[in-house]
C-alpha cells in the first residue's frame, strides 16, 4: 500500500534518530507519531476489518463494576464504562481516530484535515462539512471553541491538565480552527496526539446546562450510538444511530456493525460468571488466567457454543497492575518500609495458586520497551543520572533492578528476615510478635482497600506475610463508588491499580501517574504520591528527547528510579491476552500487530446461523 501525508518520524527502518519533517506545514489526511502513514485519504478500508460484515443483532457484555453518572467531566460519582471519550467513541466522536494496526498513527474523523506547526506550536483542523450531531445540527466551530473553554474553566481538574499546555483557541474559517500550545513546555509530537483526541461537545445543547455537576440523562452526542436505555447501576443500552453521519467514511468501512450493544454490570465475579454461563450477556475479557483455565469447562463450552480464545499482546504493556503504596501516609513515606513491604509479597506463590502459572513477574514500568531498565546502568544512563547521585538511592548506580525470588509453595522465609532487618533500621522493632515504633510505641498498622473480590483473595496471603512480621494488616473491600471515592481522595494506605505506561511514551500520560504537581490535586491517577524531583526531570528529559536513543536513556533512568524507590510492589502481566464469549458473532483475526486490543465490539459482527444455534441449545437446557 502507498504511504503518503505528513508525519513526524519518531523511529524509520534506516535510521533511530527522531527528527521533525519540516516540510510537514501542510493539510493532511492524517498524522503519525512513527513513520508514514500506511493508509492514504482515498484508502477503501482498514486491513484489520471486514468489509463485508453484515449490520445488525443485539452484543451484550458485562464487567464488575457499578455506576451512577455518565457525565465524564465532573469528578462526582461514578462513571458508567464507556463513557469518558477518552477510552470510549460509541457516542462521541474525536476529531481523529486512532489506526487499530500502525503505532501512535491517528486519520481524520470529525476533522477532515490537520496541519501542525514546523516548530510544533500549533496545530489547525478543519472541519468536516457532513457532521452532525444526533439531533441533526451541524458540527461547528463554535462548538469546538465552546468546549475548549468549557474543558479549561469548568470540567474536573484532571481534564482541566490535560489542556493546560493549550493556552489559545483561534477560529480561521467558517470549518477551521487552531490550537496554540504554550510557549513555557517543552514543544512534543505528544500535543499534537492529545489534540487528535480532542471531542468537541454540542454547544446548543450544554450552553444552559451545568458540566459540573452529575446526570443520569445521556447528552447529546455524534457518535455511530446513542443511549436509549439505562438501568443505574446494572446496564446501560446502546442503539446503532441509523443515519450517523459518518458510516460511510472509509475509516468506517467494517465497523459499528450491531444494532444494539448491551452493558451489564455486577457486583460480583462469581455471580456474573454465572450469568454468563446461563447465557444473560455473551462476552467477558477474562483477566484472571486460573479462572480462564478453569471457570469455563461446561456444557456449553464442551459442545462447541461457548468459545475461549487467547492472543498475545502486539506492543508494550507496561507495569500492568501493581499494588501502590501511598508514600502520602506515614509509615509508607519511608523508602525501607516499602522495600520492607516489597519482600513480604511472594508473586511465586500467588502466580500458581491464583494464576495457574499464566503470569511473568513485571520487573518494569515500561515492560517490552525500549524504556525498560535491564542489568547495569549503561554510561549515557549514569551520566544523564550523576548530578542526582545524592537524591536517588545508590542501588540505582550499583546494581541490575532485581525483585525477590521465592518459592511458589509460600516459603519466603529469607525475603521475611530480610524485610525484619529493614523494619528494625527503620525504628520499628518487633515485641510480643508486634511491629511497634521504637519511640513512640505506637503498632505499624496498614490497610489495603480494594473493590474486587479476585484482589481480596490475591491480598489475603500478603496480609498474613504482613502479620508473621508483626505488621498489623487488614483488608478493607468496599463498593465500587466507595471506591472510587477514596481513590479519587487518596484514602488508603495500599491499594491495586494498573499502571499505564506505552511504547510509545506519552509525557501527559507519565506526569499524570508519576509528577510531583499530581500529588496534592484530588482525582489524579498519582496514586503512590510520587513527589520526586529527579523523576520530574527524567519525564521532561523523555519528552524533549530528539533521538530514539535519547529517550530511551531517559526512560531506563527513570524506570530505574522508579523501582529502586518502591513506590509500588510489582505484581505480573499475563503471557496472553483471553476472552470468553458465546460463539453468536464474527470477528478479524487477533492479535494484530500494535493491537493491545480485540477489536470487541467496533469490528466484531453479528452470526444470525450461530446465533440461531446458540439460542436453540440455550432453550432447549432451560426446558430441561
Amino acid at each position: 500500500m502507498s504511504r503518503q501525508g505528513f508525519s513526524i518520524t519518531l523511529f524509520c527502518a534506516l535510521s533511530s534518530s527522531i527528527f521533525w519533517n519540516a516540510s510537514a506545514e501542510k493539510p493532511s489526511h492524517g498524522f503519525s507519531y512513527f513513520g508514514d502513514l500506511k493508509y492514504p485519504k482515498d484508502m477503501a478500508h482498514y486491513d484489520y476489518v471486514n468489509p463485508d460484515a453484515p449490520k445488525g443483532g443485539t452484543v451484550r457484555s458485562g464487567d464488575v463494576y457499578t455506576f451512577n453518572n455518565l457525565n465524564p467531566y465532573v469528578d462526582k460519582g461514578v462513571l458508567a464504562i464507556a463513557m469518558d471519550p477518552r477510552i470510549s467513541t460509541l457516542t462521541h466522536e474525536p476529531l481523529m481516530q486512532k489506526s487499530g494496526d500502525e503505532l501512535g498513527t491517528y486519520y481524520g474523523n470529525l476533522a477532515e484535515t490537520i496541519e501542525v506547526a514546523s516548530d510544533l506550536s500549533w496545530v489547525a483542523y478543519t472541519l468536516r462539512d457532513n457532521a452532525f450531531w444526533h439531533d441533526g445540527v451541524p458540527v461547528s466551530v463554535d462548538d469546538v471553541e465552546w468546549t475548549f473553554n468549557a474543558l479549561k474553566t469548568e470540567a474536573s481538574i484532571s481534564w482541566r491538565l490535560a489542556y493546560e499546555d493549550f493556552v489559545r483557541f483561534e477560529r480561521l474559517g467558517p470549518r477551521s480552527f487552531k490550537f496554540h500550545f504554550s510557549e513555557s513546555v517543552e514543544k512534543t509530537p505528544q500535543l499534537i496526539i492529545q489534540s487528535t483526541r480532542f471531542n468537541p461537545l454540542p454547544k446548543h445543547y450544554w450552553q444552559d446546562k451545568n458540566l459540573a455537576e452529575t446526570t443520569l440523562v445521556p447528552h447529546l452526542g455524534n457518535g455511530p450510538y446513542r443511549i436509549v436505555e439505562v438501568d443505574v447501576g446494572h446496564k446501560v443500552v446502546h442503539e446503532r444511530v441509523k443515519n450517523y453521519w459518518a458510516k460511510d467514511l472509509n475509516i468506517n468501512v467494517g465497523k459499528n456493525n450491531f444494532d444494539r450493544y448491551e452493558f451489564l454490570y455486577f457486583f460480583d465475579k462469581s455471580v456474573m460468571l454465572q450469568a454468563l454461563r446461563a447465557g444473560v450477556f455473551d462476552y467477558y475479557r477474562e483477566q484472571n488466567e486460573k479462572d480462564f483455565a478453569t471457570a469455563y469447562d461446561f456444557v456449553g463450552y464442551r459442545e462447541g457454543l461457548f468459545k475461549k480464545e487467547s492472543y498475545t499482546m502486539g506492543e508494550s504493556h507496561g507495569m500492568h497492575y501493581g499494588i501502590v503504596l501511598n508514600t502520602r501516609r506515614a509509615p509508607l513515606d519511608n523508602i525501607l518500609v516499602r522495600e520492607a513491604l516489597t519482600l513480604a509479597y511472594n508473586f511465586e506463590w500467588a502466580n500458581r495458586v491464583f494464576w495457574h502459572k499464566g503470569m511473568d513477574r513485571n520487573n518494569s514500568y515500561f515492560m517490552r520497551s525500549g524504556l525498560q531498565a535491564k542489568g547495569l546502568p549503561n554510561k549515557a544512563e549514569i551520566e544523564l543520572l550523576e548530578p542526582f547521585r545524592e537524591q536517588v538511592p545508590e542501588r540505582v548506580f550499583s546494581h541490575a533492578v532485581d525483585l525477590p525470588r521465592n518459592n511458589s509453595f509460600g516459603r519466603n522465609r529469607n525475603s521475611l528476615f530480610r524485610a525484619d532487618e529493614l523494619l528494625r533500621e527503620a525504628g520499628w522493632n518487633l515485641k510480643n510478635f508486634k511491629r511497634l515504633h521504637i519511640e513512640t510505641g505506637e503498632p505499624l498498622v496498614i490497610e489495603l482497600v480494594i473493590s474486587s473480590s479476585e484482589h481480596e483473595r490475591m491480598l489475603t496471603p500478603f496480609v498474613d506475610n504482613l502479620e508473621r512480621i508483626g505488621i498489623s494488616a487488614k483488608i478493607r473491600r468496599v463498593e465500587g463508588n466507595i471506591m472510587v471515592n477514596r481513590l479519587r481522595n487518596y484514602d488508603y494506605d495500599v491499594t491495586m491499580r494498573k499502571v499505564y505506561t506505552y511504547k510509545v511514551p506519552f509525557p501527559d500520560r507519565m506526569r499524570s501517574q508519576f509528577a510531583s504537581k499530581n500529588v496534592d490535586p484530588p482525582n489524579m491517577i498519582n496514586y503512590a504520591g510520587i513527589k520526586n524531583p529527579v523523576v520530574d526531570y527524567l519525564i521532561e528529559q523523555i519528552a524533549k528527547a530528539d533521538t530514539e536513543l535519547a529517550m530511551n536513556t531517559a526512560g531506563r533512568a527513570l524506570d530505574r528510579v522508579l523501582l529502586w524507590n518502591f513506590y509500588l510492589i510489582p505484581d505480573g502481566h499475563p503471557l496472553s491476552r483471553h476472552l470468553v464469549y458465546w460463539d453468536r458473532f464474527g470477528h478479524p483475526p487477533l492479535g494484530k500487530e500494535y493491537m493491545n486490543w480485540t477489536g470487541f465490539p467496533t469490528v466484531w459482527w453479528f452470526d444470525e446461523a450461530k446465533d440461531e444455534r446458540v439460542e436453540t441449545w440455550l432453550s432447549d437446557i432451560s426446558e430441561d
